[in-house]
């Protein structure tokens, strides 16, 4: 008997079995449908990270005092003087707050020399509209997307040439400041050295003023080229060892590729354990299937089947349903992927203080390499778990069946 014969006989014989066919994909969707939604969803945040990493620039380094420690200007002084080294910004972030109707809005102050400093340390930093205000300025700022155009409805929105005060909170004082807006930033995302859309920034001046002349908050060292970065780092963390901490972009993007590959590969893994659950569901269908068709078998026999034909017409079932099954899985695990995308940000924040960040919704990332995977696991999860109650409904003796009928 032709193979397409076989098929199509086979895929009649579900067609008139519809409920538990159904029934049997739904089981067998499972499996792909989550390692297909896990892996596009980590994958998507996985680019996400990459992507706003790489806006800082593969020459960037980012500097912190240690607990207890502080930024001096003759470690500043010493820092420039590595070779390599183009640039060393000393920066203050500043937690500070908005009222408004809808209550206190949090946000960040980010002082620096704004002009040179900030947009040579982060290159994908881009002004919508405005500009920075210069390094004499303490009273102009330029403010991060979220904050002039917030998603809540009852927080105000700010334009250019619009004045914003905000309450200051720092060495235990609580003080109010009036800035003129001057600049409003892109929209950025998220970043390990501050939440850019969620900041105000201002002249380093303004931020001395502010603090009383306080240590720093960090340094941002930018690199004459990426291929610098290595040997500043370690000139620093052989001079400052214990007192900075020290971590380029390079480095962060490469802990997040780690750790999104890492938790795509456990998730996966645990999500793969569906496709046992397949496996058995299968194998019970096409069990019973076999003990209700013993008269079919036997007719078919009696008509000249030969046991291979049989057999196959039982495989090629199960195989059609686990094909079905891998299809619908990868479609669903998309649908789920993407509808999870809109839902976690809202749950999904990184970090504490000024290197704090919450994710926006992101683009899931799907492999065609997995989506092959998956629907060809599917495939053979059928052929594997109809070959036994296959191979048992060639064994059947027509004369005996057709006897007992």
């Amino acid at each position: 008997m032709k193979l397409t014969d076989i098929f199509l006989y086979s895929f009649k014989s579900l067609q008139e079995r519809k409920l538990r066919a159904a029934l049997t994909v739904l089981g067998i969707l499972i499996g792909p449908a989550a390692v297909i939604g896990i892996t596009g969803l980590t994958s998507g945040y996985g680019s996400s990270i990459t992507g706003q990493l790489l806006q800082l620039g593969t020459n960037t380094i980012l500097v912190e005092p240690n607990s207890g420690k502080t930024i001096t200007q003759s470690m500043i002084n010493t820092i420039s003087g590595i070779k390599g080294v183009k640039g060393v910004w000393p920066f203050y972030v500043i937690p500070a707050q908005i009222s408004t109707p809808a209550g206190n809005e949090n946000v960040e102050i980010f002082a620096i020399n704004l002009q040179q400093g900030l947009e040579m340390a982060v290159p994908g930093l881009k002004l919508a509209e405005g500009s920075f205000p210069s390094p004499y300025d303490t009273y102009g700022a330029t403010l991060g997307w979220n904050i002039a155009n917030p998603t809540n409805t009852q927080y105000p929105h700010f334009k250019l040439n619009e004045v914003v005060t905000v309450k200051f909170f720092y060495a235990g004082q609580t003080v109010s400041k009036t800035f003129l807006i001057e600049g409003i930033l892109q929209k950025f995302g998220p970043s390990y050295i501050i939440n850019v859309d969620q900041g105000i920034f201002v002249s380093l001046l303004t931020g001395s003023q502010i603090t009383g002349n306080s240590p720093y908050s960090g340094l941002l060292v930018v690199a004459q080229s990426p291929s610098d970065v290595n040997y500043i780092m370690q000139q620093m963390e052989k001079t400052y060892g214990n007192q900075l901490t020290v971590m380029s972009s390079q480095q962060a993007l490469n802990i997040a590729n780690s750790i999104t590959g890492t938790l795509n590969l456990l998730l996966a893994s645990a999500a793969s354990v569906s496709f046992l659950v397949a496996f058995v569901g299968v194998t019970t269908t096409m069990y019973t299937s076999t003990l209700e068709r013993t008269k079919e078998i036997g007719i078919l026999k009696a008509l000249g089947f030969k046991n291979r034909d049989v057999m196959n017409i039982f495989i090629f079932e199960s195989a059609i349903m686990g094909v079905i099954g891998g299809v619908l899985g990868v479609l669903s695990g998309m649908g789920a992927s993407y509808l999870l995308a809109l839902i976690i940000p809202h749950f999904l924040k990184f970090g504490n203080g000024h290197t704090s960040f919450s994710f926006g919704p992101v683009t899931p990332v799907f492999s065609i390499n997995v989506i092959i995977i998956v629907i060809t696991a599917s495939l053979l999860i059928g052929i594997l778990a109809g070959a036994a109650p296959a191979y048992r409904a060639a064994k059947v003796d027509p004369i005996k069946v057709l006897r007992n009928e």
